[in-house]
């Protein structure tokens, strides 16, 4: 890294096929206006005649798709970069480097080990095989695709990010053929840039000849000679066709045909302009870049439902997605859009409207600009900040963490004490939770003000059934959940973040009135249920109140007699405050006691969370809430021996109640009722007002509160992933089906063992 007075400097290294070249012209024009960094371009070329041998097909073998020619090209195309590169980065000054896509260094994972890399791709080896245009799949093309992750693999395992701009290549990423981490990939729209994100749509004339135009470099790969007969066959009295191809074709009445447009070309905007409809029939493009500059020069849009087109085009509302393999169906659309202006006009806004809204080429570039500042730790827009200047100025920047390093949490436990509610939200408790018990990745999410931490939602992702969802720490255990947030807007950054990496959330035991909740609704772009599954009884204690305050004074004096008649059979009852870690270190063998008496005597019903594997986290945790002044035990003793625990944690004027157990040979002293009892008179001194006593309307619990609120699962996921939300819901239902199925199991194949013993 060169010193913090200068700019860094990039490398963008692109493939420079087809729609790749208007990308990185995109690039160019918007990092000419940036005066925070400098971008430096390595772009693909043709090959020698020695490559064009090597990656020629091979007689026989072709036919079947056995010669391994779409992998050999790619392989003759990175050997080419990698010595490009290499040179590059060998004579120095080069901070950072994008590569688009992972197939233009194949081969080169040192390189990439060798400087912080950012990874863009449209797809992976095993998809695009199945969309050559100059290829049918046989029925060899499948398993001869499995030696592709092997050339992949190790190139993007090698990128500190990579940016996946479909939610079908992201799955593809995470399988079992390449195993990048989920974490590691994040889902990024890569965008248009244009005129018309800040000028007025161009206004047609509904009543002129209607003119459809197609884009593309080739008739045949692109769909363009099926457009074209389609045209000349049912359309041609009553629509024009505007060409745009490198491909010579014969003129005649009605068709126009440009050949000298090249990637990037200004003029294509007043050709958008002049236009009425486009139709992209090809069935082999993952990520087009025309479909997106039609849209946002306000054309409804004919495609093909592959790669991310589905989330570009949204069916029905800004174009029509058909099977472009059947002439019928992509005829039937063109009628429907040529016959009805009103429709035309409608999809045209509609779509310039997503594509404002998702699809903005400086938001793209943006985005992977701050992951490469990021990853060399520089701060967006701005640099290093120079010692001695606080960190609370600054353009912000969200992150997710999959490893948490003590500066971080040291920012987390910073934020923490100065706005949290929850102990949740502490990395007391999420961090202990997930080191000792967790499963899947840690995927902490952040955002930085500066260098000062603003906003965190600790949570952490697993995959099921193929769907990564992303939870909070320690979900499950008898929390509420909450984000950590300095302020509305921090949250706000929060969640744009969030949906910008394309997370899907399952979020359990919120409150109703979540601020989270709030603002992924606020948000615009997430599709977000909610359904409240909890109550959580609270004990309200104004300053100077008391137990009879909320209980009768013949229930008390039913608790003192209940003490009286405990203590004379088995000696006195008493009570022990635990807040300190070396009163925990003193009174953690007798909790662990208690809690593995009531679990023995209940095993259907009770968790011990202080020992059965739960131990070490429990005992971790409670050790770093008393060093942090927030833990709260009441122990029930008789004599001197422990007969209850309840383990409850204080927050400013909140006390949140995490776990109660108690002997059940005592339960004629109501143990449950006699800790609140105490914990109730304890308020004054301890300086609470509320009790929480958190999920379940237990008997003693409802005997206590005075109000009540409710808790639920909050399941959101970005707009153009809302259909995995039913399949989230549905997994739950089958996993909750099965968990149950196994503790029945579980706790009956013993007494039938137990039963034939006899």
């Amino acid at each position: 890294m060169r010193g913090a007075d200068t700019r860094p400097r990039f490398l963008f290294v692109n493939e420079n096929i087809g729609g790749h070249r208007t990308v990185h012209r995109a690039f160019r024009r918007i990092f000419a206006d940036r005066g925070d960094i400098e971008v430096e371009f390595l772009d693909g070329g043709e090959p020698g005649l020695l490559g064009k041998l090597l990656r020629a097909p091979v007689p026989g073998l072709a036919r079947f798709d056995l010669d391994l020619q779409p992998l050999r090209g790619q392989l003759v195309q990175s050997w080419m970069m990698r010595r490009r590169v290499r040179e590059r980065l060998a004579a120095g000054g080069i901070d950072a480097m994008h590569v688009y896509t992972q197939n233009t260094m194949l081969g080169g994972a040192g390189l990439l080990r060798s400087v912080p890399t950012v990874i863009t791709t449209d797809s992976t080896g095993r998809l695009n095989v199945f969309s050559i245009p100059y290829r049918k799949p046989t029925r060899f093309t499948g398993p001869m695709s499995r030696v592709n992750p092997f050339f992949e693999r190790p190139v993007l395992h090698s990128a500190t990010k990579v940016f996946a701009t479909s939610e079908k290549v992201m799955k593809s990423l995470c399988s079992a053929d390449y195993r990048v981490s989920p974490q590691k990939v994040a889902h990024l729209e890569k965008g248009v840039h244009s005129p018309y994100l800040t000028q007025p749509v161009p206004v047609r004339d509904p009543g002129r000849q209607t003119d459809i135009v197609f884009i593309g470099t080739t008739l045949e790969r692109k769909g363009g000679r099926l457009l074209l007969d389609i045209w000349r066959d049912e359309l041609k009295d009553r629509a024009d066709l505007t060409l745009i191809t490198l491909e010579k074709v014969p003129s005649e009445p009605g068709l126009t045909v440009i050949n000298d447009l090249v990637p990037g070309d200004g003029r294509i905007w007043d050709i958008l302009a002049g236009v009425d409809i486009l139709c992209f029939p090809s069935v082999i493009d993952q990520a087009p870049n025309a479909i997106l500059e039609a849209m946002v020069a306000g054309l409804p849009v004919i495609a093909h439902p592959t790669g991310a087109i589905p989330e570009m085009v949204v069916d029905g509302e800004t174009g029509f997605l058909v099977d472009c393999r059947q002439r019928e169906e992509v005829a039937r659309a063109l009628r429907i859009l040529v016959d009805d202006p009103g429709l035309r006009q409608r999809m045209g806004e509609a779509g310039h409207q997503h594509v404002r809204r998702r699809y903005n080429m400086v938001d793209t570039a943006t985005v992977i600009v701050n992951e490469l500042l990021a990853a060399v730790g520089r701060h967006p827009e701005g640099g290093a900040l120079p010692s001695g200047v606080p960190g609370d100025a600054g353009p912000t920047r969200f992150r997710i963490h999959d490893t948490v390093d003590q500066e971080l949490e040291e920012q987390w436990e910073d934020l923490a004490q100065r706005h949290s509610t929850r102990f949740s939200s502490r990395p007391s408790y999420g961090l202990s939770w997930f080191r000792a018990l967790g499963k899947g990745d840690l995927a902490v999410a952040t955002v930085h003000q500066g260098n000062r931490l603003v906003a965190l939602l600790p949570l952490h992702a697993r995959s099921r059934a193929g769907i990564f969802v992303h939870r909070l720490l320690g979900h499950g255990r008898g929390t509420i959940g909450e984000a950590l947030a300095e302020d509305t807007a921090s949250l706000d950054e929060l969640v744009v973040g969030l949906h910008h990496a394309g997370v899907v959330l399952e979020l359990t035991h919120l409150p109703e009135d979540s601020p989270l909740t709030r603002a992924l609704l606020d948000h615009g772009g997430w599709t977000v249920e909610y359904e409240t599954d909890e109550h959580c009884p609270v004990i309200d204690l104004p300053p100077g109140s008391t137990p009879r305050d909320v209980r009768s004074g013949k229930t008390l004096r039913r608790f003192r007699v209940a003490r009286e008649r405990i203590g004379e059979q088995f000696g006195p009852v008493g009570f022990v405050v635990v807040r300190t870690p070396e009163e925990l270190r003193e009174a953690w063998p007798e909790m662990a006691r208690v809690a593995r008496i009531s679990r023995e005597a209940d095993p259907d019903r009770r968790v011990n969370l202080l020992g059965d594997g739960y131990g070490d986290f429990a005992e971790h945790f409670l050790t770093r809430e008393a060093e942090g002044g927030q833990l709260l035990v009441v122990g029930l003793t008789v004599g001197s021996t422990w007969v209850g625990v309840n383990i409850a944690f204080q927050t400013g004027g909140r006390v949140e109640g995490w776990f109660t157990r108690f002997d059940p040979a005592y339960n004629r002293l109501l143990p449950g009722h006699q800790m609140l009892e105490h914990l109730v008179a304890l308020h004054d001194d301890l300086g609470f007002t509320v009790v929480d006593e958190m999920i379940g309307r237990g008997a003693y619990k409802q005997d206590w509160q005075t109000s009540e609120y409710r808790v639920g699962t909050v399941v959101a996921a970005p707009a153009a992933r809302s259909r995995m939300i039913p399949l989230v819901r549905k997994i739950n239902e089958i996993t909750g089906y099965l968990r149950r199925g196994a503790g029945w199991v579980r706790h009956r194949v013993p007494d039938a063992t137990r039963s034939g013993e006899n």
